[in-house]
């Protein structure tokens, strides 16, 4: 048994843990950092087939692009991806994306929970989307960010330039960025007051 240099005993479960102490804190970084931004919906989101990480990537990128269609806006998104490897007896878990979005439009969960069900499948069993508002007082951003660091886990984000209040100090200001931000304020004013999209959506 080691001993830490204030001479108590240090077990070996402790010494394995301290690795780990420096993967967490940049999670909490990245969390605080990321709690800045306004967010409006906390997703999980499967699929109900196989699919390769290409597919994986190409189909949530296709969703994105079909929601601000959609929206008629620029969508922001934070994801945390997840794939656990089996081990200790215990099934793998199916891969599967924990989501934070965000737009200046109004978003409904259930336009959203309907379209990546669209793209990616219905499940019957537990459903392959499920979208709630987002509750700051929760720890849905550490939630997402948990697998970051580890092997059977990754994230991605898009688009968090327009929403961060640190925004302008991030980038360059060049000709199409300012451009960009415009467009974005515009609709951010012209969404105010909306709320979300009533749309009929298909049993």
């Amino acid at each position: 048994m080691n001993r830490r240099r204030d001479d108590k005993p240090v077990r070996w479960y402790e010494q394995q843990r301290w690795p780990y102490q420096a993967d967490r804190r940049t999670v909490t970084e990245y969390a605080d950092w990321l709690k800045l931004i306004r967010w409006k919906l906390f997703c999980t989101f499967t699929f109900a087939w196989r699919v390769s990480d290409p597919q994986a990537d190409k189909t949530f990128a296709e969703f994105v692009n079909r929601l601000e269609r959609f929206l008629k806006s620029d969508v922001g998104y934070v994801r945390g991806d997840e794939k656990r490897l089996s081990g200790c007896g215990k099934p793998a878990s199916a891969r599967h994306y924990h989501v934070l979005l965000t737009s200046a439009a109004p978003m409904s969960p259930a336009v959203v929970e309907w379209l990546w069900k669209e793209m990616a499948g219905n499940r019957s069993d537990d459903g392959s989307a499920q979208v709630e508002l987002f509750d700051a007082n929760q720890h849905g951003i550490s939630y997402i960010l948990k697998f970051v660091n580890q092997i059977e886990g990754d994230w991605a984000f898009r688009k968090l330039h327009l929403f961060h209040p640190w925004s302008r100090s991030m980038q360059t200001p060049n000709k199409r960025w300012r451009r960009h931000l415009r467009r974005h304020k515009a609709r951010e004013e012209r969404f105010q007051n909306e709320k979300p999209h009533k749309v009929w959506l298909p049993a």
